[in-house]
């Protein structure tokens, strides 16, 4: 009898823990293979492949091209941590590209789907601010099988999440959420746009490129729906990298704690320009006056340990 309560109460415990659990592996883009150096390198960031054509990573490891500036693909920063990727949710009929063009990242889940079992789903999306359409349509999918930029996902005109209204917001970033029973064991991740170009609601936004761009952030598969509400992005942990940035808003000066010593801090604008910078000896804090001629607004700050760095958000009010 005590044995097979202490295989239930077992159960139970292992049941529990699986349900907070994300499927999603590397949901958040943070963890890299290498830092990625040019466009089309989705292969730089752990776990993430390229499921069709030429999707992007974004990581502030890379310096100027990375996070906010993207490579000019538009000012952003990622939606949590360091890191995001992004992709081209179509291109006009007419593009050397021709009609239908689509870019896919995906990933493998932790685990297959239990047929039978309700899963909760979410991610975080933002457009572009330099391109010239947006679409509706992004959104996620789920595949037995895994694809490449050769092989690329079918456009069977459906997905398990999408957004039906066209995504134009290219400064907060939008939450994509949807729940189904799963009717196949599923393996696969598959995020982009899957319908083809005649069931794509578009706008024209400006007249500089001929498509519509994302970013992506934050992905969640999981059992729990508490979990999938609650989940925002990136866990804050106690590891050695975890960096205090206070007071935040601020008016006057800036405090800078760290459990990794770092040796540079800048202040960068939303125009890429750099209002501040500091090089000195490793330190573990710091403290330091904002110039006077800086206004009021959102800045990033960037803080440069010996072989990363970190971004933060800080807003200056007066």
């Amino acid at each position: 009898m005590k044995t097979k309560l202490f295989l239930l109460l077992t159960l139970l415990i292992t049941t529990a823990t699986s349900a907070q659990i994300n499927l999603v592996p590397n949901p958040s883009f943070e963890d890299t293979v290498y830092c990625p150096f040019g466009t089309n390198q989705i292969d730089a960031c752990a776990n993430w492949l390229n499921f069709g054509n030429s999707p992007d990573y974004f990581n502030t490891c890379t310096g100027f091209g990375g996070p906010p500036i993207n490579y000019n693909f538009g000012y952003q920063f990622p939606h949590t941590g360091n890191a995001m990727a992004g992709l081209a949710t179509y291109r006009r009929p007419n593009s050397p590209s021709g009609p239908n063009y689509r870019e896919f990242i995906g990933t493998q889940l932790s685990t297959p789907l239990v047929i039978g079992i309700k899963y909760y789903i979410s991610l975080y999306v933002n457009s572009s601010n330099k391109l010239e359409i947006a679409t509706n349509k992004l959104g996620l999918n789920l595949s037995t099988i895994a694809f490449d930029s050769c092989c690329k996902p079918p456009l069977n005109n459906s997905a398990f999440v999408f957004s039906d209204s066209i995504l134009k917001d290219s400064v907060s970033w939008i939450r994509l959420e949807s729940s189904f029973i799963a009717d196949s064991a599923y393996e696969y991740v598959v995020i982009g746009n899957l319908f083809n170009d005649q069931n794509t609601d578009t706008l024209l936004l400006s007249s500089l490129y001929d498509a519509a761009y994302y970013y992506i952030d934050d992905v969640c598969v999981t059992t729990d729906s508490i979990y999938n509400q609650s989940w925002t992005g990136l866990i804050k942990n106690n590891s050695k990298s975890e960096i205090n940035v206070f007071p935040n808003p601020t008016n006057e000066k800036v405090n800078i704690e760290s459990k990794e010593v770092f040796n540079e801090i800048s202040l960068v604008n939303y125009t890429g320009q750099t209002l501040f910078q500091e090089h000195f000896q490793f330190k573990s804090s710091y403290s330091f006056e904002l110039p006077f001629s800086i206004q009021c607004g959102l800045y990033m700050l960037k803080v440069k340990h010996k072989n990363s760095v970190s971004i933060y958000k800080l807003l200056i009010q007066f």
